[in-house]
């Protein structure tokens, strides 16, 4: 175990070096998934993390998946499964921002009136995912090419000719177009940015557009972590085995402003990865000292571990 100071609470913090290091303490364990164990379509599985999965299911924990991409849940079941991660073996369940979007466009409750059932798609779908059509199939809400005709705007995974971008100011321009239509904007990815390629570096995605069309005076509504939904359906869940309690759930994650401010006001406990995902980049160009003392209450975990997987970075 490692310590570090941190100025702004004026005492040492523990840093553990992996997950089992900690979860004996709790009945499950929810993690997220980008970032914690899976390292992005261009690495795959991040190092250990099958083992310590397979290990804590074996130990009779819960685990649980709790994602912000947009990906209907069995796109990501069956992904993880062509690389040896399966679900009833190393996971309980894998719930996702799409799955919890769908079933709010299927019972047409969303946060904003929808007379016309229809939305404007901001960008063009992502060609290495999965259509927002998924999202929407089987309920009444229609794409639109007209602004006029919409209730809302969706944004799609943020992407130019197919390529990822770095530079979120890259898409100012766009968003400037649809200023005057003054409809409120729909974000079913709150992440701001996603670690994609090999070596992985962070790349734009839906959260950091609807901050922008923020700043630009537009309203956003946001589904997916850090909002109490997220978390309630999680524990929809886990109540299926017997856990009603979210103190009895440890959240895992790597970004401070989605999986740890969620999980602390439902009031779950969190633990936030160092080595691996958003916080890694934070880390290599801020040092983990500066970052520490910025660090909110809100966005301050329980608990901090080096990786989520045994001394494999």
């Amino acid at each position: 175990m490692l310590t570090t100071h941190k100025s702004e609470i004026n005492h040492e913090i523990h840093i553990y070096s992996n997950l089992e290091s900690i979860a004996d303490n709790y009945k499950a364990v929810l993690l997220d998934a980008h970032g914690v164990f899976w390292g992005g379509n261009g690495i795959g599985l991040l190092p250990g993390c099958r083992a310590t999965m397979d290990s804590l299911v074996k130990k009779g924990k819960t685990v649980g998946v709790l994602s912000n991409t947009t990906q209907i849940a069995r796109n990501e079941i069956e992904k993880l499964k062509a690389h040896g991660l399966i679900e009833g073996v190393h996971f309980h369940f894998f719930l996702t921002s799409g799955e919890v979007s769908k079933r709010m466009f299927l019972e047409s409750e969303l946060p904003f009136p929808t007379s016309k059932k229809k939305y404007y798609l901001f960008g063009k779908v992502h060609p290495k995912f999965s259509s927002h059509h998924t999202i929407f199939e089987g309920s009444s809400f229609q794409e639109t090419s007209n602004l006029k005709d919409a209730d809302f705007i969706y944004i799609s995974i943020p992407h130019i000719n197919g390529v990822d971008q770095t530079d979120p100011s890259l898409f100012l321009e766009d968003l400037d177009k649809i200023m005057h239509a003054q409809l409120p904007m729909l974000c079913t990815n709150p992440d701001q940015y996603a670690q994609e390629g090999n070596p992985a570096k962070a790349v734009v995605r839906q959260g950091i557009i609807a901050v922008m069309y923020e700043s630009l005076g537009g309203k956003v509504y946001y589904i997916g972590k850090p909002s109490k939904g997220m978390f309630q359906a999680a524990m929809e869940k886990f109540n299926h085995y017997e856990i009603s309690n979210p103190g009895d759930v440890l959240m895992v994650g790597d970004t401070p402003e989605t999986d740890v401010r969620g999980a602390k006001k439902f009031g779950m406990p969190s633990a936030l990865v160092l080595k691996t995902g958003i916080m890694a980049e934070r880390i290599s160009k801020m040092g983990l000292k500066s970052i520490l003392e910025v660090l909110s209450a809100d966005d301050y975990p329980n608990y901090f571990i080096e990786s989520m997987g045994k001394n494999e970075l």
